[in-house]
């Protein structure tokens, strides 16, 4: 087992490790950019090691952390740090916190909210991923952009056929697979994926209105070596990244990718 240092050193990497991964951060950001208010305090949900919040530092956004996880929380501190004071004097507070419990906030408290990544996908109870999602809205101003990203479900079932299609005929996978409603096993831990129109119902039964959905790896969606091998010529690169952005948005695409994006506005 990997120390918890390592781990927490993969997932900041896990974004930049190569191009495939690098997608959904640079589409969430693209997304982020055109959405997210000029200014403002923002409130960065299950933000893990602190990845996005660095970026919404550095682009001039008063920016709250919180995970779960203290260790996160710890690392996201260290590297805000190393950076000019007038980006680390952004980071507002680092706190540990769940986000079906955000109780220490105000109601519209925040100009923006993010749960990014999947921190979701991670409740595999339904009542809770509704509570988690109510939170996320109450603690934002009224008119305010949330932005929700979640582990899609036709994609972790290609993930299945490509890689652990032995789940197929396990029958405790398989009914996870087709009656969970979306759950299966991860790691020892059960996960929720969705499906685009789940996510979407229940952004929207929790008072928020669409604005747009994304499928964040795009058209690349389960292509890692073609991606990273087109990714090794900068002007094919270039030209990939613009098919993907101007496609991400395809209801198809959507569902089909490995992070989906939700992004709402509150009434």
């Amino acid at each position: 087992m990997r120390e918890k240092n390592e781990v927490k050193i993969g997932e900041w990497h896990r974004l930049v490790k190569d191009a495939y991964n690098s997608l959904e951060f640079l589409v969430t950001m693209h997304y982020l950019r055109k959405h997210l208010p000029e200014t403002g305090k923002i409130l960065d949900a299950g933000g893990g090691p602190g990845r996005y919040t660095l970026e919404l530092c550095r682009a001039g956004y008063d920016v709250v952390l919180l995970d779960i996880d203290p260790t996160y929380t710890a690392f996201a501190e260290e590297k805000v740090k190393l950076e000019p004071k007038a980006v680390s004097s952004r980071l507002v507070a680092s706190v540990v916190g769940d986000v079906r419990d955000l109780s220490r906030f105000d109601t519209n408290d925040f100009d923006a909210v993010l749960c990014l990544g999947g921190p979701l996908t991670h409740i595999s109870d339904e009542t809770e991923r509704i509570q988690a999602t109510s939170e996320l809205v109450r603690v934002a101003k009224l008119g305010a952009i949330v932005c929700i990203s979640v582990m899609g479900y036709l994609a972790m079932l290609r993930t299945v056929l490509s890689r652990v299609s032995q789940e197929l005929i396990i029958p405790q996978y398989w009914e996870l697979i087709k009656e969970g409603k979306g759950n299966n096993l991860v790691q020892d831990s059960l996960w929720h994926f969705f499906r685009a129109s789940e996510l979407q119902q229940l952004a929207e039964s929790c008072g928020l209105t669409t604005l747009e959905m994304v499928g964040c790896e795009g058209l690349s969606t389960g292509l890692f070596e073609a991606t990273n091998t087109v990714a090794e010529d900068p002007t094919k690169w270039k030209r990939w990244v613009e098919l993907v952005l101007e496609t991400a948005t395809e209801p198809a695409i959507v569902d089909m990718a490995a992070h989906i994006l939700y992004i709402g506005q509150t009434g």
